[in-house]
């Protein structure tokens, strides 16, 4: 069998371009020559003229720019076309954040049923752009959160996240203290790298006290940039035959793509219950048709859209206890079930590099590539520790975690003895949301929501999960017994805080008892 390779990675930010140039243009121009400037200097990193491509090419992955609010299949046709590419197939990638992961299992299952393809995966966003003001996180909450049963009580995709980690912390005795040490440690990771976004820029303590939904301050909340990426795939004897040929470098060394998966969950959160997420299942999957071990990754790149996503995906990717990862992702490692301790998000994460909103994990792959020599702009990013590793593992998650997708890499060829197995998958359940007038629950989780541009409230005010009978939850807001809301959830009591439901309009209302 001739597995699929990876060829090499590049990006583009607005770094790349002059600023009264960039500022010039409009969203789909910008669009269009990140897609331009990061082919043109992955080619230029293979040795590969943009004509040879051309002929060579027989697939175009690509992933609609969120920013611009498109739809439709025609994307991937038009960038291809201005770019100068035709005859070849395209395919789109709608997996929101988990979309560039995505579309390398795209690519891969391409190559695995035509060996002689060659898969371009390019894509770019510019969510920076597009989104000048504060304002425009409300149409971002009116995106992610359900109208029925999440916006009208004040839920914000931050709020969701938060009451996830407030969970969390409760559950396995995890620490604000905690999250602080990951996020210093993440942002140290990137602090010397001139293509990242916080290049040089120390967090300051005030940063850290201002929590725009507890528990979570504006460092621990991912970045939003301008971001662009492109690689090829193709088979490792095609790989062989371009070099043979002259096509590309002869030196250069192919990642091997062994494995890749995903899958999803419900859209909303409130859908999900208590917090029900795909990644375990995504991860297993990965393992199982692989061959390969969870002990045997010696790199991986973890979604780190806020600290508690990197926490979570990182125990149900390992089969980890979530304590011991949060101890070692303070070091921006994890300790494998057998005591192996491996790096993770060296190049800092989406915390801290270039993260658009629709191809967040092109960090994640700007990141693996790095560590097997193979991103282009590697004389740009300053010292960035390389580990050598053979086996590498890429996250990506499509928020709230909705959807988890995955892939691994080994820079040696795959045995022959690997062998596939049946995946052991977790059952996901969605949760029956509302509930019945004067039905009474406990607290499961709440947060303190701070921010939230466009809605009616001026905060603070409280949001809470609360649970029902039958593991069922509603999300509401936090009433005095005298009816008046509840600015704080700083002294609920999780599992014992007893409430009564009410309705007023279509927001939700949790009375104390």
């Amino acid at each position: 069998m001739s597995f699929p390779v990876l060829l090499g990675v590049a990006d583009s930010t607005t770094k790349d371009f002059s600023e009264e140039e960039y500022k010039s243009w409009s969203g789909s121009q910008k669009v269009f020559q990140h897609y331009k400037k990061s082919i043109s200097t992955l080619l230029d990193f293979l040795g590969m003229k943009n004509e040879t491509l051309s002929s060579e090419i027989t697939d175009f992955v690509s992933i609609e720019a969120a920013s611009l609010g498109k739809g439709g299949y025609g994307h991937t046709v038009r960038i291809a076309n201005e770019l100068g590419y035709t005859g070849m197939k395209a395919h789109v990638i709608d997996l929101g954040g988990a979309s560039v992961t995505g579309a390398i299992g795209q690519a891969r299952t391409i190559l695995v049923d035509n060996p002689d393809a060659v898969v371009l995966v390019a894509a770019a966003d510019i969510p920076k752009s597009a989104f000048r003001q504060v304002s425009d996180l409300k149409m971002v909450n009116e995106t992610v959160c359900h109208p029925e049963f999440e916006l009208d009580n004040g839920a914000t995709l931050i709020a969701m996240y938060g009451l996830m980690m407030k969970r969390m912390m409760f559950e396995d005795g995890i620490t604000l203290d905690d999250l602080k040490e990951i996020t210093q440690k993440f942002r140290s990771n990137a602090i010397g790298n001139p293509r990242a976004f916080y290049y040089g820029q120390e967090i300051t303590e005030k940063q850290m006290s201002r929590p725009i939904s507890d528990p979570y301050p504006t460092p621990m909340i991912a970045i939003v940039t301008d971001h662009g990426f492109a690689t090829i795939l193709v088979s490792e004897k095609k790989a062989e035959e371009w070099k043979l040929k002259g096509l590309i470098r002869k030196d250069l060394k192919p990642l091997h793509l062994v494995g890749a998966s995903h899958a999803a969950h419900s859209e909303y959160f409130i859908l999900k219950g208590g917090f029900d997420s795909p990644s375990r299942n995504s991860a297993e999957r990965l393992f199982a048709q692989s061959g390969y071990q969870r002990e045997e990754v010696d790199y991986a790149w973890i979604y780190d859209c806020f600290p508690g996503q990197v926490i979570q995906q990182s125990a149900q990717y390992f089969k980890l206890g979530k304590k011991d990862v949060v101890n070692a992702l303070k070091n921006s490692s994890l300790k494998l079930s057998n005591g192996k301790q491996i790096p993770i998000n060296q190049m800092g994460g989406i915390l801290n590099y270039q993260a658009a909103m629709s191809i967040s994990a092109a960090t994640g792959l700007v990141d693996i590539a790095v560590q097997y020599g193979l991103y282009a702009q590697s004389a740009d990013i300053g010292k960035v520790p390389a580990h050598s590793p053979k086996i590498s593992l890429l996250g990506g998650n499509g928020g709230i975690d909705s959807i988890n997708s995955i892939a691994l890499f080994s820079s040696e060829r795959p045995s022959s003895d690997r062998k596939s197995r049946s995946p052991e998958l977790s059952p996901l359940t969605l949760n029956k949301p509302g509930a019945d007038i004067g039905e009474e629950g406990t607290v499961w989780s709440s947060t303190t929501v701070n921010m939230n541009p466009g809605f009616s409230w001026k905060p603070p005010y409280s949001l809470a999960l609360v649970k029902l009978g039958e593991d069922r939850f509603v999300l509401a807001n936090i009433h005095e017994k005298d009816g008046t809301i509840r600015k704080s959830g700083d002294e609920l009591q999780y599992d014992r805080t007893r409430v009564k439901i009410e309705k007023e309009g279509r927001r939700w209302k949790a009375l104390l008892l």
